[in-house]
Formats: structure tokens, C-alpha cells, sequence
């Protein structure tokens, strides 16, 4: 259960912090980047275990994906741009603290 549910927190995670990313520049992306950092370090608060933060930022980062890659009517959420490149580099970093960080 804890597996699904570090994949639905990721999952979710990922959907708010790509709607928010262009909202306001550059609060959005503040809000998103520090949401993000939240999220995943909060899973392994509440789950004990650095796999889980794992399995939540895998999740965040495929939709990350998903979100970057072209859809069916060529629409894109997250654009090659300035703010695009910044929310890539910055959650990243976030990603990476967050399951650096001890899990207890």
C-alpha cells in the first residue's frame, strides 16, 4: 500500500507542480519547485524509507515527461523555453535533496 500510495502522491505532485510552473513567473515556479521538495520529503517522512521517495520522484519525473513530450493534438505543457529549462534544473535539484535527505 505504501507503494501506491508514493506513486499517487508522485503522480499528483507532478500534475500541480506542471500547472503551476507557468503561473506568475516566477512565483509559479517557486511554488512548484518548493511543493515538489515537500511532497517527496514528506513520503519519506510518513513512510520510513528512502525507496518510497524514490518511487514518488520516478513517478513525478514521468509525468514530468509526459508533460514535455508533444500530445495527440501537438499540444505541450511544458515548452523548451526559459521557464521550461528553469523548472527542469531547479526540480531537479529539489529531487535530488529530497531523497538525499534522511528518510526518519
Amino acid at each position: 500500500m505504501k507503494f501506491v500510495g508514493s506513486l499517487i502522491i508522485g503522480v499528483a505532485t507532478g500534475v500541480a507542480a506542471i500547472f503551476l510552473h507557468h503561473f506568475a513567473p516566477p512565483f509559479g515556479i517557486v511554488i512548484a519547485v518548493l511543493g515538489t521538495f515537500v511532497a517527496i520529503w514528506s513520503v519519506g517522512r510518513s513512510f520510513g524509507k528512502r525507496l518510497y521517495k524514490s518511487i514518488a520522484a520516478f513517478a513525478w519525473f514521468a509525468i514530468f515527461w509526459r508533460g514535455a513530450s508533444f500530445g495527440i493534438g501537438n499540444e505541450i505543457f511544458i515548452q523548451g523555453d526559459k521557464l521550461g529549462n528553469i523548472f527542469l534544473f531547479s526540480t531537479f535539484i529539489a529531487l535530488f535533496v529530497a531523497i538525499a535527505l534522511p528518510a526518519n
